[in-house]
C-alpha cells in the first residue's frame, strides 16, 4: 500500500480525483476496502445467539442511548427467546441474501454474555451484550482489519467472537490494528449529564460538544466512521470520543488516510450510519433531523445530500415489553452490495422508493427483531473486501492539503536560507 497519494490523474470517468491505491488482493491480502459503496466480495454478518441487555446502573452510557418512552421496560439478563430466536432468523436470511447476490459471508462466534465480569477496583456489569453487530467493533481501512475498543462496559470483551476471523486474515497477510482497551472508571462519563433528550440543557451540552463520554482515555465504535476513499469521516458521539479520533488520526495519516470529525445536532448521537450514508461517489443520503455542523465540506466538494424519506416505524409484538435502542431512522440502515445494489428494510417503502429515484437497485429484506439487539443492515455487517481502488473524492480538501505543502516548503526554505549569502 503506499504511504500516500501520489497525485496520479485517475480514469477518465474520474477526471476531478486522484488515485491514491489500486486494489490488488495478491498484495493485500484477504481484506482490502476504501469506501461504503465499491462492489462487495465478502462481509460478515453478526449472530444473535445469547444476547443479553445492559444494566444502566453500571454501564452509564446505556441508558442515554433508549429512544423510548417507556424506560420502564429497561432491564438486565437474557433477551426474550423470541426475540433472540427472530433475530436470529433475520440474520440468517440476510446471510441467505447475501450469498445470492455472490457475496462471500463470515459469521463470528458468540460467547457466553450472560456471565457477569469486572474491571479490578474499578467496575463490574451482571453480563454483555451480544455479537449481533459486527459493524460496531470491526472495520476495514484498506488492508488493514481494526477493532474498536467500544463505548460500553458490556461491550468491552465482544471482541472475543471475531478473533478467530481476524487471526485468519492476518495470517492470510492482511493487517491487525487494535486500539487501546479502556478502563472504563467512572472519569469517564459525566455523572451529572441530563438524562433527558428532550431538555434545553441537554440540547445546550450537545450544542457544544459536550457528551456523556469526556475525554478521559480514547474510546470509540466503529460504526462511528465512514470511509470515502482517502477521506474518513469518524462522528463525535456518545460512544466514540474526541481523543479517540485523535488516536485513528495518527494510526492511519501515515498511510495517507485524513480523519475528519463530524458533530450532529443529534440529541442521542450513537452511531453514523443513521445520520450520513453514502450510496455512491458525490451522493449520500442524510438524515433531515440531525444534518452535520460539517455538511459544507460534502457541499464545497460537489457532494449532494439527499435528505432521507420519512421512514415508518412498523408495530411488532416486543414494543411493550422490550426497550428499543435504536431509533425510529434505523429505517435507513442500509448496506450496499454496490453502487447500485442496496439491501434495505422491506416496510421501508417511502425509503425505498427514494433510493430507486437515485438509481438504485433495491433488494427489500426483513428486519424487526434486529432493531432491538443492536441495528439495521449496516450495524449486522461489516465489509472485508470490496473490490476498488482507493480514490480522493474531495478536491477541495486535496487542493487546500497541497497549497500547506507547498507553503511551508517555502517557509522551510526561507527559515533555512543564509541572508547573507544573497548580499
Amino acid at each position: 500500500m503506499s504511504q500516500a497519494c501520489q497525485g496520479k490523474p485517475a480514469p477518465a470517468s474520474n477526471s476531478d480525483r486522484y488515485i491514491c491505491d489500486r486494489y490488488d488482493p495478491a498484495t493485500f491480502g484477504p481484506v482490502c476496502a476504501f469506501n461504503e459503496w465499491d462492489p462487495l466480495e465478502e462481509v460478515i454478518v453478526g449472530v444473535a445467539e445469547r444476547s443479553c441487555e445492559p444494566l444502566c446502573d453500571v454501564d452509564p452510557v446505556w441508558k442515554y442511548l433508549f429512544h423510548s418512552d417507556d424506560k420502564a421496560l429497561a432491564s438486565s439478563g437474557p433477551y426474550p427467546k423470541s426475540l433472540v430466536d427472530a433475530a436470529r432468523a433475520e440474520l440468517d436470511n440476510l446471510t441467505r441474501v447475501m450469498k445470492n447476490e455472490g457475496v462471500t459471508v463470515r459469521r463470528p462466534e458468540s460467547m457466553p454474555f450472560e456471565e457477569s465480569f469486572s474491571a479490578p477496583g474499578a467496575w463490574k456489569v451482571p453480563n454483555g451484550f451480544n455479537a449481533t453487530c459486527p459493524r460496531d467493533i470491526v472495520f476495514t481501512v484498506g488492508n488493514s482489519i481494526c477493532e474498536a475498543p467500544m463505548g460500553l462496559r458490556t461491550r468491552f470483551f465482544e471482541y472475543h467472537c471475531y478473533r478467530p476471523l481476524i487471526q485468519e486474515y492476518f495470517k492470510a497477510g492482511s493487517q491487525w490494528v487494535t486500539a487501546p482497551k479502556g478502563i472504563m472508571n467512572d472519569q469517564l462519563y459525566a455523572a451529572d449529564y441530563p438524562v433527558d433528550e428532550t431538555s434545553l440543557e441537554r440540547r445546550r451540552l450537545i450544542s457544544k460538544h459536550k457528551h456523556i463520554t469526556t475525554e478521559y482515555e480514547p474510546i470509540w465504535d466503529a460504526a462511528d466512521m465512514m470511509r470515502m476513499g482517502k477521506d474518513i469521516f469518524f462522528q463525535r458521539s456518545f460512544v466514540s470520543n474526541e481523543f479517540g479520533i485523535e488516536w485513528l488520526r495518527r494510526t492511519f495519516a501515515p498511510q495517507g488516510y485524513r480523519v475528519h470529525t463530524l458533530h450532529s445536532e443529534d440529541v442521542v448521537p450513537k452511531h453514523i450510519d443513521c445520520t450520513l450514508l453514502p450510496v455512491r461517489p458525490g451522493i449520500a443520503v442524510e438524515n433531515p433531523t440531525r444534518k452535520m455542523e460539517q455538511r459544507h465540506v460534502f457541499i464545497e466538494n460537489g457532494w449532494r445530500l439527499l435528505p432521507s424519506a420519512e421512514v415508518v416505524p412498523q408495530p411488532d409484538q416486543w414494543v411493550k415489553s422490550v426497550i428499543r435502542p435504536t431509533s425510529k431512522w434505523i429505517g435507513i440502515n442500509f448496506v450496499s452490495i454496490d453502487d447500485r445494489r442496496i439491501v434495505c428494510s422491506a416496510s421501508e417503502k417511502h425509503v425505498i422508493k427514494m433510493l430507486e429515484s437515485i438509481g438504485a437497485k433495491v433488494i427489500p429484506v426483513d428486519f424487526a427483531a434486529m432493531f432491538y439487539l443492536g441495528g439495521g443492515f449496516h450495524c449486522a455487517t461489516t465489509d472485508v473486501r470490496r473490490r476498488g481502488d482507493r480514490l480522493s473524492y474531495f478536491p477541495k480538501i486535496d487542493e487546500e492539503e497541497e497549497a500547506t505543502k507547498e507553503k511551508h516548503k517555502y517557509s522551510s526554505f526561507m527559515g533555512h536560507t543564509d541572508i547573507g549569502a544573497l548580499q
